[in-house]
């Protein structure tokens, strides 16, 4: 038993030692005469440690690093566009679209164009809702506003979306510009979002939002318009008044809501 616990034995007669104590009694209350009190103790308490405190999953224990509250960071972790599944196929849409430009020379920018500033639109659309939320009950009746918490997971899903998206339009044929101008739609479609959602909910708001853009990028492609046309230094001042507009009306709701007492 004492070279068994030190590990001396072969690994047949190991074995043969582990089945005859997993069947006797004796021979288990032996094993722990021989084993060292600390060893034993420490075991338990690993034991203890998992069943009580299990581990936090992996986007939880990123957002504490950062910062952020325990409270905070599981709530984020509850979003299902902040989730690897979503991430994944967000990227590899993006990724597709960036191809598809790539290979066509500058020619076809609308898919780029169409999936980039949406992306962050659709992360934020299901990122918060009755029917897309597994915390929805708790977020009700805790003290935890809806507004704030709407406003941190758009936060999350830009910050998880912008940079990466960012860097494929950085692949993009054509002057540097357009590396970045597809930010001004998406910023701008994102207020215009959360300030619809406050009238028509989530759901419907993303697909205004979508159809909206997709238009636009469809009818500048079949007029025969530049690819670049959506996001040209015309249509920025465009973008950002709508970003101003929407913004405006959501700041407007949040002082109805005080006003009101509505927790936020």
């Amino acid at each position: 038993m004492a070279s068994y616990l030190a590990g001396d034995l072969d690994a047949v007669t190991g074995a043969s030692v582990e089945q005859h104590v997993s069947r006797c009694e004796a021979c288990r209350a032996a094993v722990g005469h021989l084993l060292e009190p600390q060893l034993v103790e420490r075991t338990w308490a690993g034991i203890r440690d998992a069943i009580e405190r299990p581990p936090l999953p992996v986007p939880i224990r990123l957002a504490r690093r950062l910062g952020l509250p325990e409270s905070t960071a599981v709530l984020l972790a509850a979003a299902a566009s902040l989730r690897g599944a979503w991430l994944v196929g967000a990227f590899l849409s993006l990724s597709f679209a960036t191809l598809a430009a790539y290979l066509s020379g500058g020619t076809a920018l609308a898919p780029f164009l169409l999936v980039a500033p949406l992306a962050p639109v659709l992360g934020v659309a299901t990122a918060y809702g009755p029917r897309q939320d597994p915390l929805e009950a708790l977020v009700a009746t805790a003290a935890y506003g809806r507004t704030r918490l709407i406003l941190l997971r758009t936060i999350a899903v830009l910050v998880s979306v912008l940079p990466v998206t960012a860097l494929l339009g950085l692949a993009l044929p054509g002057p540097r510009w357009l590396a970045a101008a597809w930010l001004g739609p998406a910023l701008a479609l994102v207020p215009v979002l959360l300030a619809l959602a406050g009238f028509v909910g989530p759901r419907a708001a993303a697909t205004v939002v979508l159809l909206g853009w997709s238009s636009v990028v469809v009818a500048s492609t079949r007029a025969g318009l530049d690819p670049a046309w959506p996001v040209e230094a015309a249509q920025q001042g465009a973008y950002l008044a709508l970003a101003v507009a929407a913004c405006a009306v959501i700041a407007v709701r949040l002082g109805i809501d005080r006003r009101r007492g509505v927790a936020l």
